[in-house]
């Protein structure tokens, strides 16, 4: 693996990680990652609670509590995907 190519996969994993515990767009918390066996797309998304009070982030479709609302775009606004 080159330099440049490692550099860039250490930088994605860091971003993974960062993104993995979630971020609040109010004052709640955010539910840890559900824990998933098997492939999921790796891909990032927004999660709105049922009660539609808490939007996360989580890295994956399948680490976002179950129940809730999937978007695959920024903010719980557009393009969903019920779970």
């Amino acid at each position: 693996m080159s330099l440049k190519r490692f550099v860039l996969s250490s930088a994605a994993f860091a971003l993974v990680a960062a993104t993995q515990v979630g971020t609040a767009s109010s004052n709640h918390h955010c539910p840890p990652p559900q824990q998933y066996s098997g492939s999921c797309s790796q891909v990032i998304v927004w999660a709105q609670s049922p009660d539609k009070e808490r939007c996360c982030q989580y890295s994956t479709p399948c680490a976002a509590p179950s129940g809730w609302t999937i978007f695959y775009g920024p903010g719980c606004t557009t393009t969903t995907v019920e779970l």
